[in-house]
Protein backbone atom coordinates (compact mmCIF):
# COMPACT_ATOMS: atom_id res chain seq x y z
CA UNK A 1 0.00 0.00 0.00
CA UNK A 2 2.80 2.54 0.78
CA UNK A 3 3.91 2.31 -3.23
CA UNK A 4 0.23 3.22 -4.06
CA UNK A 5 0.31 5.77 -1.57
CA UNK A 6 3.36 7.65 -2.58
CA UNK A 7 2.11 7.16 -5.91
CA UNK A 8 -1.29 9.23 -5.32
CA UNK A 9 1.07 11.73 -4.05
CA UNK A 10 3.10 12.41 -6.90
CA UNK A 11 0.22 11.90 -9.02
CA UNK A 12 -1.40 15.07 -6.81
CA UNK A 13 1.62 17.07 -7.29
CA UNK A 14 1.41 16.68 -11.25
CA UNK A 15 -2.12 17.53 -11.68
CA UNK A 16 -1.62 20.39 -9.25
CA UNK A 17 1.67 21.58 -11.58
CA UNK A 18 -0.27 21.47 -14.45
CA UNK A 19 -2.26 24.44 -13.03
CA UNK A 20 0.86 26.50 -13.04
CA UNK A 21 1.32 26.28 -9.66
CA UNK A 22 4.36 26.31 -7.54
CA UNK A 23 4.07 22.94 -5.46
CA UNK A 24 6.11 21.38 -2.89
CA UNK A 25 5.55 18.59 -0.89
CA UNK A 26 6.84 16.81 2.24
CA UNK A 27 6.60 12.82 3.15
CA UNK A 28 6.83 12.35 6.80
CA UNK A 29 7.02 8.79 7.88
CA UNK A 30 5.05 6.39 5.92
CA UNK A 31 1.87 7.42 6.70
CA UNK A 32 1.68 11.20 5.75
CA UNK A 33 2.59 13.79 2.92
CA UNK A 34 1.90 17.45 3.29
CA UNK A 35 1.18 19.00 -0.12
CA UNK A 36 1.45 23.07 -0.89
CA UNK A 37 0.91 24.87 -3.97
CA UNK A 38 0.56 28.47 -5.15
CA UNK A 39 0.46 30.59 -8.01
CA UNK A 40 2.73 32.63 -6.06
CA UNK A 41 6.30 31.30 -5.43
CA UNK A 42 6.26 33.02 -1.43
CA UNK A 43 3.18 29.68 -1.69
CA UNK A 44 0.63 31.89 -0.25
CA UNK A 45 -2.14 29.61 0.99
CA UNK A 46 -4.05 31.65 3.63
CA UNK A 47 -8.02 32.31 2.62
CA UNK A 48 -9.02 35.94 1.87
CA UNK A 49 -5.13 36.38 0.86
CA UNK A 50 -5.47 38.69 -2.29
CA UNK A 51 -2.22 38.15 -3.93
CA UNK A 52 -2.34 34.62 -4.63
CA UNK A 53 -4.20 31.45 -4.93
CA UNK A 54 -3.01 28.20 -3.39
CA UNK A 55 -4.05 25.41 -1.35
CA UNK A 56 -2.57 23.07 1.49
CA UNK A 57 -3.34 19.77 2.28
CA UNK A 58 -2.66 16.37 4.45
CA UNK A 59 -2.87 13.18 2.98
CA UNK A 60 -3.27 11.15 6.21
CA UNK A 61 -3.18 7.32 5.41
CA UNK A 62 -2.46 6.93 9.15
CA UNK A 63 -5.64 8.81 10.35
CA UNK A 64 -8.10 5.94 11.13
CA UNK A 65 -10.03 6.16 8.96
CA UNK A 66 -7.70 7.61 6.40
CA UNK A 67 -8.47 11.08 5.00
CA UNK A 68 -7.41 14.07 2.37
CA UNK A 69 -7.43 17.07 4.84
CA UNK A 70 -7.54 20.57 2.91
CA UNK A 71 -5.95 22.55 5.82
CA UNK A 72 -6.27 25.88 3.97
CA UNK A 73 -7.03 26.99 0.54
CA UNK A 74 -8.11 30.37 -1.63
CA UNK A 75 -8.74 31.52 -4.71
CA UNK A 76 -8.02 35.05 -6.67
CA UNK A 77 -9.37 34.04 -9.65
CA UNK A 78 -12.99 32.80 -10.23
CA UNK A 79 -12.60 28.82 -10.62
CA UNK A 80 -9.21 28.37 -9.98
CA UNK A 81 -10.93 26.78 -6.33
CA UNK A 82 -12.60 24.09 -7.96
CA UNK A 83 -9.90 23.16 -10.35
CA UNK A 84 -7.09 23.00 -7.31
CA UNK A 85 -9.84 20.55 -5.43
CA UNK A 86 -10.28 18.89 -9.01
CA UNK A 87 -6.78 18.28 -9.34
CA UNK A 88 -6.71 16.54 -6.19
CA UNK A 89 -9.58 14.67 -6.09
CA UNK A 90 -9.03 13.13 -10.00
CA UNK A 91 -5.15 12.38 -8.39
CA UNK A 92 -6.89 10.59 -5.62
CA UNK A 93 -9.43 8.54 -8.16
CA UNK A 94 -6.70 6.89 -9.62
CA UNK A 95 -5.54 5.24 -7.03
CA UNK A 96 -9.22 4.15 -5.72
CA UNK A 97 -9.75 2.50 -1.99
CA UNK A 98 -6.68 5.02 -0.19
CA UNK A 99 -8.54 7.47 0.57
CA UNK A 100 -12.59 7.56 1.14
CA UNK A 101 -12.59 10.60 3.68
CA UNK A 102 -12.36 14.38 2.71
CA UNK A 103 -12.16 16.34 5.68
CA UNK A 104 -12.21 20.57 5.68
CA UNK A 105 -12.93 23.10 7.77
CA UNK A 106 -15.47 25.41 5.63
CA UNK A 107 -15.30 29.15 6.71
CA UNK A 108 -16.77 30.53 3.19
CA UNK A 109 -19.63 32.89 3.34
CA UNK A 110 -23.08 31.80 2.63
CA UNK A 111 -24.15 32.06 -0.89
CA UNK A 112 -27.38 32.61 -2.45
CA UNK A 113 -28.72 28.93 -1.91
CA UNK A 114 -27.58 28.96 1.85
CA UNK A 115 -24.98 26.73 1.29
CA UNK A 116 -21.45 27.55 2.26
CA UNK A 117 -19.25 26.56 -1.19
CA UNK A 118 -17.32 23.17 0.23
CA UNK A 119 -20.93 21.64 0.64
CA UNK A 120 -20.91 22.81 -3.51
CA UNK A 121 -17.75 21.21 -4.45
CA UNK A 122 -18.77 18.08 -2.17
CA UNK A 123 -22.09 17.84 -4.30
CA UNK A 124 -19.59 17.36 -7.53
CA UNK A 125 -17.62 14.32 -5.22
CA UNK A 126 -20.23 12.21 -3.52
CA UNK A 127 -18.26 8.83 -3.89
CA UNK A 128 -16.50 10.67 -0.58
CA UNK A 129 -17.52 10.89 2.69
CA UNK A 130 -17.33 14.10 3.89
CA UNK A 131 -16.65 15.82 7.41
CA UNK A 132 -17.30 19.34 6.65
CA UNK A 133 -16.55 21.59 10.14
CA UNK A 134 -17.19 25.64 10.09
CA UNK A 135 -15.24 26.45 13.68
CA UNK A 136 -13.49 29.94 14.08
CA UNK A 137 -11.37 28.08 16.62
CA UNK A 138 -10.52 25.10 14.31
CA UNK A 139 -7.28 25.26 12.11
CA UNK A 140 -5.63 22.32 10.85
CA UNK A 141 -2.46 24.10 9.25
CA UNK A 142 -0.24 26.83 11.05
CA UNK A 143 2.63 27.54 8.71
Amino acid sequence: MTGSFDLLAQQVVSNLSQLSLHVTSQKYGMGFWEIRASSSTKMITVPGNEAASGVALLLAHKYDPPMIVFEQINSIHPGMGRKMVAAILEGVRCYPNIFCHVRVNDLSKYLNDGRRWWEHVACNYSEFKWIITHDEDTTHFNK
